[in-house]
């Protein structure tokens, strides 16, 4: 059980950096991305803080949604991912001055890859889904929408949001091409990780199960 908690680990830091990799791509990040970076670019507030912020809401109001306590396991996991996000936004936010566009492209590409990747990691692993996909069931569930439906909405208020800041900002960097993959190739991306993932879990899984057994033997 130990092990199949670092993976999940492991699927968190992936997506933190993958998020952070998007962003200072500048070509365009996830609506729950840029809306956190936007808030941050407003207040002066980390956006990993804002990271944590917006999750306790959102889980809030699906824990009022479905009529049980929150879900503080999702609340963990939210606040160990903003602050990674910090840490690799700090390290990673110098070479946005530096970056010629091939880099920016590589950024964005290599970022939404990893950012499936992690998610694909903590689908598999049956753990705590994020905020956000914790937010989007607790409507399905208590409501007639379809998930889709339901994702589609809220993706699309996270995003409205973050472009209403984008114009007090007079800055859109983080709302272009890069946001429009993440929308429509996500899903596929993860779809296309989840089999490699599950095969890495697998093996994980073998070596416990050889270790278990190698014990009873003893």
């Amino acid at each position: 059980m130990i092990k199949k908690y670092i993976y999940y680990l492991f699927g968190v830091i992936f997506m933190s950096l993958g998020v952070t990799l998007t962003l200072i791509s500048d070509l365009g990040a996830g609506g729950w991305d840029a809306l956190p970076e936007n808030l941050y670019k407003l207040t002066g507030i980390s956006i990993g803080t804002w990271v944590i912020t917006i999750a306790l809401i959102l889980l809030i109001v699906a824990a009022m949604l479905k009529r049980e306590f929150i879900n503080y396991k999702a609340f963990i996991t939210s606040i160990v991912m903003g602050k990674l996000i910090d840490l690799f936004y700090f390290y990673l936010e110098p070479f946005r001055e530096t970056n010629s566009f091939t880099d920016r492209i590589l950024f964005l590409v290599f970022g939404l890859i990893v950012i499936g990747v992690g998610c694909a990691i903590t689908f598999v692993t049956g753990l705590p889904k994020n905020h956000t996909e914790t937010f989007v069931f607790s409507i399905v569930d208590t409501t007639k929408f379809s998930y889709q439906k339901a994702k589609t909405i809220v993706d699309i208020s996270a995003l409205t949001i973050a472009v209403i800041i984008g114009f007090k900002l007079k800055d859109f960097s983080n709302l272009g091409l890069g946001t429009i993959f993440n929308s429509f190739l996500m899903g596929t991306i993860i779809h296309y990780c989840m089999p490699l993932t599950q095969k890495v879990m697998d093996v994980i899984y073998g070596v416990e199960k050889r270790e278990v057994k190698k014990e009873a033997d003893l």
